[in-house]
This record gives structure tokens, C-alpha cells and sequence, in this order.
């Protein structure tokens, strides 16, 4: 979303089904073009594209932001565990260790490779929350009660401020870009509604972690 004069900055990366027609579903199906495209055939890929319904037709149009043979750059896996029930760094051991067919206590060995489905469906609603500040100039207060109320959401399952915005006087700008954030969390929950209640609970809670003295 739109905010601090950028037009597009992280507030989460969100899990989704992709097994039903739909966005996700044309998303992936072009992802997947992409990749023989460019000859992308082993491995972890983290890839972006921007999907959008045209307005003049009603279509969805993809179009590729970047491909990275990698994986992503967080801690995705007890989210995509217990939202998916594997996650891809499992999947790339399988692929290339294989499996016995019996449930290993070793990531990967035990993971069944020929019944993981093309495109995922979730059993529950998770999602990575970037912070967004929306402050800049030096901290002078570390709002701790608001870290506090921000744990104590039920769909919070773990959250993170980096080190270096957790000391008086250590400066801090609006978040733009992706490099710029001030932290994250890990949302979960069985019920959609209190899932997004609390996404918008944080997304409101986080103008208010910083205090700053202005240059």
C-alpha cells in the first residue's frame, strides 16, 4: 500500500491457497511460465509479480517484478509448517535425498515428494507483518507499551524489532522500501475474521512503537 510518499511498501506477505482458479492461481501459472522462460529448471526461486483486474475488461493482468534463485529472505518455515504443513526447504531436501516413505525426525527425509500437491492449500491463515515507521529523526522514546499491546494479540505467534531501533537515540526514517522496515511478525490463526482483526490492529499500533526527537 501507498504510504510515507511511497507508492508501494511492505506491510505483509500473506499465505495463500492457490489450488482454485482465481488471482493466486494465475499468479503461479505465470510464475511457472517465467521460470521455463528463463530456463529456471532446479532449485528455490523467489519470484514477485504484480497481479491486477483491469478495469476496462475485467481480465487479470500478471506482470513480473523479478526472479531470485533463492529462498526468501525470512524466517518462513514455522509459518508455512504449521499453515501449509511443509515449506520449501523440506521440499528442495526431498527433491534431491528422497525418501523412504516413512516419517524421518530428520527435515526433508521423511517428506512424502510425489504427494505434495503443484500449488499449496492452506489450513489456516498466517502471515508476515512488516513494521512500518512512520516517523524519521532520532528515538527518543521506545514506546514499550504498544510493543506489549502488540504481542498480546491472539494471531501474534512471534515478533521481532531490530536491534538497532530498540536504543534511545539511534536514528530511524519512514519506512519506503523493504530495507527500511523496523521489525516483524508472525500472524496465525484458525478463524479469518480474528486473523484479520488483528492484522488491522497491528497495521494500526505500529504508527505509534517510536517517539522521535526531529533533526
Amino acid at each position: 500500500r501507498a504510504v510515507n510518499g511511497a507508492p508501494f511498501v511492505y506491510h505483509a506477505t500473506e499465505l495463500v491457497s492457490a489450488h482454485e482458479e482465481g488471482a493466486e492461481k494465475e499468479a503461479c501459472d505465470y510464475i511457472f511460465d517465467a521460470l521455463d522462460a528463463l530456463g529456471v529448471r532446479w532449485g528455490l526461486s523467489h519470484v514477485e509479480v504484480i497481479a491486477e483486474t483491469l478495469p476496462e475488461t475485467g481480465r487479470m493482468r500478471v506482470r513480473l517484478v523479478e526472479v531470485n534463485c533463492r529462498q526468501h529472505n525470512t524466517d518462513f518455515m514455522p509459518l508455512c509448517n504449521a499453515c501449509v504443513g511443509y515449506n520449501s526447504l523440506d521440499m528442495v531436501l526431498a527433491a534431491h535425498l528422497g525418501n523412504d516413505g516413512e516419517d524421518s525426525a530428520d527435515h526433508g527425509r521423511g517428506l512424502p515428494w510425489d504427494s505434495i500437491p503443484v500449488l499449496p492449500t492452506t489450513r489456516a491463515y498466517g502471515a508476515i507483518v512488516h513494521f512500518v515507521s512512520h516517523v524519521e529523526g532520532k528515538i527518543s522514546r521506545i514506546r514499550y507499551d504498544v510493543l506489549e499491546a502488540m504481542e498480546d494479540l491472539a494471531s501474534v505467534v512471534d515478533m521481532h524489532v531490530y536491534p538497532r531501533f530498540m536504543e534511545l537515540g539511534n536514528p530511524i526514517q519512514k519506512t519506503i522500501d523493504i530495507r527500511s522496515d523496523t521489525g516483524w511478525a508472525h500472524l496465525m490463526n484458525d478463524v479469518e475474521e480474528e486473523f484479520r482483526r488483528d492484522y488491522s490492529r497491528l497495521v494500526d499500533l505500529m504508527k505509534d512503537m517510536f517517539e522521535v526527537k526531529e533533526d
